[in-house]
């Protein structure tokens, strides 16, 4: 299997500007929770509520029909992101209930996998020209370097709160946390 990732820090007040970007690149965003019961996807223009999701699925619509869902045995239905050709959009930033730390958020997408044979499967050049397109774009218009930390990138909000906040970075890399 191989697949791509490209991890960040943004806060909550770059989220309606990163909505009207994936608005104006024409992504359509899914939610597991919009799975209907006979498997049909209703798919967004744009990001839910942050109190709602943090955790969204992209996809151009050329590859609507390139989406494999699945069930559990208690019926809950979810994305298969191996096999489907999706994106995962993890906004990270702050929790509802705890404005202290800001959470690293993620694209995630998988290029090829191992089906049930065991074969190994490319995903489409399309796809993966589509995926890289948008990561690209996303951090050309939202992301940069920060000098304090040289292994992901950051929002000039996210920064700005780092800096204001005399945040440390904790949990393994995964969030900055103002000091009590």
């Amino acid at each position: 299997m191989t697949s791509k990732q490209l991890n960040f820090f943004i806060t909550d007040r770059d989220l309606e500007l990163i909505s009207d970007f994936f608005k104006g690149k024409s992504v359509k965003i899914l939610l597991e929770s919009n799975i209907s019961d006979n498997y049909e996807i209703q798919a967004l223009n744009q990001l839910p509520d942050k109190d709602m999701q943090s955790l969204v699925y992209l996809c151009d619509s050329k590859f609507l029909n390139e989406i494999e869902i699945k069930s559990t045995k208690n019926g809950v239905k979810y994305f298969d992101i191996l096999s489907s050709s999706i994106m995962e959009f993890s906004s990270g930033g702050f929790d509802t209930d705890d404005q202290n730390t800001i959470h690293r958020g993620r694209f995630y997408y998988v290029k090829s996998f191992y089906n049930k044979f065991d074969d190994l499967e490319k995903k489409s050049n399309s796809y993966i020209e589509w995926c890289d397109n948008i990561i690209r774009r996303f951090k050309k218009e939202f992301l940069k370097k920060y000098s304090n930390d040289k292994e992901d990138l950051y929002s000039q909000s996210a920064i700005e709160w780092i800096e204001n906040n005399n945040a440390v970075k904790s949990g393994g890399g995964f969030g900055w946390k103002k000091p009590l």
